[in-house]
């Protein structure tokens, strides 16, 4: 069970804060806080279904993926159809990082990938690298305690020299 004012993993919003439980209510609910860009939203989650939130990770797990970066593989999926193709990532979204981060490393590879061939990269690529990075950006900056801004420099620099070493 969690405790109020953990942070925890929705599969649809991501990072959310616990904020109450409401176990006299019918049926019980743990109340959730969840922040998107600029807005808060509050919501009740049903406690029996509770073991679908897992914990945000460790501050030692968030260090390790920015200090690894390169050494984290790209997901090799692919699929004829690129909805399917789209599902799949997005599945592997809602379990948080570090698939988030994986994810959006992914898709940024993929993007540069179809851009050096004089190709046009799909469209859900940009979709799915978009909700990947505000994923793996809210639960990094969760895990090791700062805000969104300082990991958004930290990962840029990290992708940088990642992009270079690839060039």
């Amino acid at each position: 069970m969690f405790r109020i004012g953990e942070h925890v993993i929705h599969p649809g919003q991501g990072v959310c804060t616990v904020t109450g439980i409401e176990e006299d209510a019918t049926p019980p609910m743990i109340i959730l806080e969840c922040k998107q860009g600029h807005a808060k939203t509050r919501m009740q989650y049903p406690l029996a279904q509770s073991d679908r939130l897992h914990a945000t990770i460790s501050r030692e797990v968030a260090e390790d993926l920015i200090e690894n970066y390169a050494d984290i593989e790209c997901d090799t999926f692919t699929e004829r159809n690129s909805s399917l193709e789209e599902s799949y990532f997005k599945k592997l979204i809602k379990e948080g990082a570090p698939a988030t981060v994986r994810v959006a490393k992914t898709m940024r590879y993929r993007i540069r990938d179809a851009e050096r061939r004089a190709k046009k990269p799909s469209t859900y690529y940009a979709r799915v690298l978009k909700e990947a990075h505000r994923r793996s950006v809210e639960e990094l900056a969760v895990a090791i305690g700062v805000s969104e801004e300082d990991i958004e420099e930290r990962l840029a620099v990290v992708q940088s020299a990642f992009e270079a070493s690839v060039n």
